[in-house]
Formats: structure tokens, sequence, C-alpha cells
């Protein structure tokens, strides 16, 4: 399998070495020291490859099931699996441990084959059936088999150099430099990005192998679905169990239930080292109600296969999209390849005036979102420069572009009633910059982060699904207070939620008002602000341009 992951990382590895070529030319054309920002970069890399195995121990507690000399110590049959895929991939047994977690997930970490880790959480367990099981542990063993972690946190030392080339490049007091400062802070990013395409190319290794020793690719398959549902899903049951504690001042289980919140919140700070990405979890939920039947799952993915803006967000993900797994899964040409699973059938379904429409879409709303972006570092290369003039051209483009793009994401139209939230999972012309003004109809279930008692968002449910609903303001500390104050009051409430639905690939709903069944309703000025500050921006940059313009 290191042939395929070779293929599919050739791109990112030729990428890196031209940038990281690109910012050392830089330097050495300025006449900076090159050796300062490759030892720096080296001497980081390095302290966080040491440390971090030992951290993510402390960070993530777990218990170590012993190896006994030709097995591990444990009646579950995930010892005799693991021990099984170790011995056939030409490893040693790995240091095994069980993290005491409702959701379902499993990691590798360490710095070499020979003391590399495998933990499987308690909801992994309960959830995945023998088969599942083996998928999953047969995708991590790949992960230690390929030296991953080790490939990755070499990939790593690149972002850094350029991070530290950018960061000598401005503060050398050189007005010159301004411009090669910007263009190194761009390459930084862009290597950030090369970065993540290689993690999700040694995702995509890990699956192929998977798939190879198991013969079971719809196992993978039906295993990669199970967790990213049941990671939104453990959210929810566990903000309703703590809210059930609270309303029943049961002081013992509130104990309990604030030791499961706390390693549960610790489980998904390592969240990019899972099987899967926790934000495109909630891109399934359109199962709740019947289960996972294949066919309903990979219809309420058509969003991720179908809408241009899936794949431009996957480049910012730690891990392939789901749907993106399974085709690739299907391609591989191997002997367990997927049949029950099909990304292709729902390809096949990107037809019509729909799809039509969110591809023409998606070239405009492409540079609505990123023009405020871009106006921001045209203004730093003027200040930079002192070039004024540019400047106040900056802050007029900007304040526009922001002013639009606020048009696009929330747009002023009333809101239309949804009948079930999961219509809107198959919307295909919401995106992270197009929100659809909806009314949904349903019941505060708990809070965006359980038992979190500052978290101010919510998460509305209906008989079809739940949705994350966003609590945002202006003003400083109006989250927290609203959470700490007003949220709890809520929870178990049946409400009326008005705002806009925006999808990345995750589903989520912007608070404009919320009218609960008793109680003063709840409104988000977040928007209005937006709005202003566009046309404010715009306002003062364009007056300082015609000053500008004329006292020339």
């Amino acid at each position: 399998m290191t042939g395929y992951v070779l293929r599919h990382s050739v791109l990112s590895l030729t990428l890196l070495a031209a940038l990281l070529a690109a910012g050392g030319g830089a330097l050495v054309l300025l006449g900076a020291p090159l050796w300062v920002p490759v030892v720096l970069a080296v001497v980081v890399v390095s302290a966080q490859y040491a440390v971090a195995p030992y951290l993510i121990q402390w960070l993530i507690p777990a218990r170590r099931i012993a190896w006994t000399g030709d097995r591990y110590d444990t009646d579950h049959e995930v010892g005799a699996i693991v021990a099984r895929r170790c011995a056939e991939a030409g490893v040693r047994p790995v240091r095994l441990g069980i993290v005491e977690d409702g959701t379902p997930n499993a990691f590798t970490f360490g710095h070499t084959r020979g003391n590399a880790r495998i933990y499987v959480t308690s909801g992994l367990l309960e959830r995945l059936d023998e088969r599942e099981l083996d998928a999953v542990v047969s995708h991590e063993v790949g992960h230690v088999k390929q030296n991953d972690v080790l490939a990755m946190a070499i990939a790593s030392t690149v972002p850094i150099l350029l991070y530290y080339v950018f960061l000598s490049l401005r503060g050398n007091g050189n007005a010159n430099t301004a411009i090669p400062a910007v263009v190194s802070f761009v390459g930084y990013l862009l290597s950030q990005l090369v970065v993540l395409s290689l993690g999700r190319a040694r995702e995509l290794g890990a699956d192929h192998y998977s798939c190879s020793v198991t013969g079971d690719g719809d196992a993978l398959c039906s295993a990669l679905v199970t967790i990213g549902y049941g990671m939104g899903q453990v959210d929810a049951q566990l903000a309703a169990a703590v809210q059930e504690a609270k309303e029943s001042k049961d002081k013992d289980q509130q104990k309990v239930l604030a030791k499961v919140e706390g390693r549960h919140q610790r489980m998904k700070a390592a969240g990019v080292l899972g099987i899967a990405d926790q934000a495109q979890g909630a891109t399934v939920l359109a199962a709740r109600e019947r289960g996972l039947d294949p066919r309903e799952v990979i219809g309420a993915l058509r969003w991720d296969t179908c809408n241009p803006w899936a794949r431009w967000t996957q480049l910012f993900s730690t891990h392939p999209l789901i749907v993106r797994r399974i085709g690739a899964l299907e391609d591989s040409g191997l002997p367990g390849a997927p049949t029950r699973w099909s990304a292709h059938e729902v390809a096949r379904s990107c037809v019509g005036p729909e799809v039509t429409r969110a591809r023409r879409r998606f070239w405009l709303e492409l540079p609505v979102r990123y023009l405020p972006l871009i106006a921001v570092l045209v203004g730093a290369v003027a200040w930079g420069s002192d070039n004024w003039l540019l400047l106040a051209q900056a802050a007029t483009v900007g304040g526009v572009a922001l002013f639009v793009r606020t048009a696009f994401s929330r747009p002023l139209a009333p809101s239309r009633p949804v009948s079930r939230v999961t219509e809107l999972l198959t919307r295909l012309d919401a995106s992270p910059v197009t929100g659809l003004p909806v009314e949904i109809r349903g019941r505060i279930v708990g809070r965006g982060t359980p038992g979190y008692v500052l978290s101010s968002d919510l998460v509305v449910q209906d008989e079809s699904g739940f949705v994350p609903v966003l609590y945002l303001q202006p003003w400083p500390f109006a989250r927290s207070l609203f959470g700490l104050l007003r949220a709890p009051d809520l929870i178990d409430t049946d409400v009326v939620v008005r705002g806009w639905y925006r999808r990345s690939p995750a589903p989520v709903l912007e608070l404009r008002e919320m009218v609960p069944a008793e109680g003063s309703r709840v409104r988000g000025f977040q928007w209005i602000v937006a709005y202003a500050l566009g046309l404010v921006i715009a306002a003062v940059g364009g007056g300082a341009w015609m000053f500008l313009a004329l006292g020339a």
C-alpha cells in the first residue's frame, strides 16, 4: 500500500518542496540568514514530535490493555483483532488503550512503529459489529505500518519554516520587504493546505490498506458512517442527560456527568487524530429515524457530492469527506471494494437545473467570500509601504465586499417555514456563503457544547433530526452571559427558530429570532452590525480615497 500512498502524495510533496525552496530563496536574495528559520523550524517540530504522544496520553486518559506475551489481556474481541492485524502487518503489537467515552472513534499516535499507540473509545466498541471493528482497527494499523505520524511530523516543518521566513521579513523594519512578507505569508497558508492534503492522502491510504487486508470495504464504509453519525448523536444525548440531571437536582448524577463531559471534551480536542472528522458528522442526520440504510445515508450526503463547495471546503479539512472515501474505495479495484455502498450512485444524480445553478453560483460566491480578506492583505501591503491612496482604495473595496458577503449569508428576505429539519440537508442552494432564510419548529434539546455552562449555541430537534443554532452578538461577553443566564431556561422548550441555514459541509442555523413557547423571544444582532460595518468601512475608505485623489 506504500505505492498507493506515494502516488496520492506526490503532488503534495512536490508543492511542499517548491514552497520550501521559494522561502529559502527569498531569504537569500534579501540577505537574511537562512539558517535561523531552518533551525527554529526543526527545533519546534522535533519538540512537538517528542512531546506529543505523552501530551495526548495526559489529555485523553485510557485504560491500558496489557500485552502478556502472546495476546492482549482482555476478553473483548478487539484484543484479538489488533493482535492479528499487527502480526499480518509485520509490526510490533501496539500499545492498546480503551477510552471511556461514548463518541465512536479510534486514532493512532506515537513516534515510530515500535512505540505506536492505538486508542479506541467505548462508544466505538458498543456501536460497531465485529466486521466493522476489524475494518477500523485495520485502518489504524495501516497508519502504523506506513509510519504516517512520522511522515506528517516531517511535512509540518515546511509551514513552520515559511512562517519564520514571514516573521523575519516583517520584523526587519525595511519597507522594501513588505510585499515579500505578504507573499511569504501566503506561501505559509498554502503550505498548510498542502500538509492537509498530504494528511487526507494518508487517510485514503489507510482506508485502502484496511480494504485490502479485510476484503470487506462495505464494513469500513458502514463504520465510517456510523462513526460520523454517532459523533453528533452522542453530543445531543449527553446534552439531554445533563439537562435532565439539572432539572431533577440529582447532585450525584451531575457529578458523574461532569466527569463524563470532561472526558468527552478532551476527546473532541484531539478530534483531528480520529478516523473521521467531527465537523462532517452532522451530514448524515437524515438517517436518524430509520437506521443506517446505505441508500438513505448516501442520499443525505448528496450535498457533499454535487455542491462544488464540498470539494472546496475539503481542502481545509484533515479528513476526506466520507462520501469521497467511499468513492475512493469503489475505485480501488481491490477484491473487497464496497458493493452495498455506492458514492457513484449519488454522483450520477448530480444532474439537473438545481445542480447547474449550484455550480454557477459557486464561481460568484467564491470571490464574495474571499474578497474582504484580499482587501485586508492589500491594505497591509499599502500600510507597510506608506501608500495611503492604495490603503483607502483597499478599505473602500473591502467595505463593499463585506456588505455584499453579508447580503449573501444573511439575506433580509422573510423566513420560509421548513416542515422537517432533514429537508435542509438536500438543499444544494445552501453553502458557506449563501444562507437560506428559514423557519424551524422544534425543541431545544441541549447546548452546542454539551455540559459547558457558557455555551451559547443550542441544538434544535424535530421528529426527523437536529441542527446546531448559532447565537451571535456583536458586543463583548454577550454570548457567555446568554449561555450562563438564559440558555438553561430554553433547554427542553418548544421553540420557533428563524434564521439563516448554511452548510460547510456540516449544517448550521444562525439565529435571527427565537420564539419559545413560554418566555420572551431571543434575537441575534450580529447581522445588523455586519451590514453597518460594511457600509461604514466603505464610506470612510471612499471619503479618504476622494480626499487623497483631489489632493494629488
